[in-house]
C-alpha cells in the first residue's frame, strides 16, 4: 500500500512538471532553410520560440548569402516575407545583411502558426510584393 502511494505521489509529480512543458511547446523549434536555384550556396538557421499569448519569436541567421546585387540588376537588399495561409505575403523585415561576411539575421514576431518564410532581393526596401529573387524559402507549422 505504501509503495503505491509513493508511486501515485511520483506519477503526479512528474504529471505537474510535464503540463507545463507540453503548453509552451517544448522549447524552441529549429529549421534548416538551403538555398534556392537563385542563390543554392546560401543557407540559414530559423529558431522558433512561442512566447505568451501566442505569439512567435522568430529568428533567422543566414550565411554564405550572396550580395543582392549579383542576385539580380539594380538589387540593393534582402527582404524577409511571411506568405500565410491565405496565400497573401506581407513584408515582415530586412535582413541585416553583412556583405563582408556573407552573412545576414533578422527577428520577427507573428501570431501565425502555418506559414512560409521567404528572403527575396529587392531594389529597395520599399517593395510591396516578393519578387522573383528568392534565394532561401522553408514552410512552417508549429
Amino acid at each position: 500500500m505504501r509503495a503505491t502511494t509513493i508511486f501515485r505521489g511520483l506519477m503526479l509529480g512528474l504529471f505537474l512538471v510535464a503540463m507545463p512543458l507540453a503548453a509552451c511547446g517544448g522549447g524552441p523549434r529549429n529549421y534548416t532553410m538551403r538555398g534556392t536555384q537563385r542563390d543554392p550556396g546560401s543557407d540559414a538557421r530559423l529558431q522558433i520560440e512561442t512566447l505568451d499569448g501566442g505569439n512567435h519569436l522568430i529568428t533567422l541567421t543566414a550565411t554564405n548569402v550572396t550580395p543582392a546585387d549579383r542576385i539580380g540588376t539594380g538589387n540593393t537588399v534582402y527582404l524577409v516575407w511571411i506568405r500565410g495561409a491565405n496565400g497573401q505575403a506581407s513584408m515582415e523585415s530586412q535582413l541585416a545583411y553583412q556583405p563582408d561576411q556573407r552573412t545576414g539575421r533578422a527577428t520577427i514576431t507573428t501570431p501565425q502558426r502555418h506559414f512560409t518564410l521567404i528572403v527575396t532581393a529587392e531594389r529597395d526596401a520599399t517593395a510591396a510584393t516578393p519578387s522573383e529573387n528568392v534565394v532561401l524559402t522553408q514552410e512552417v507549422q508549429l
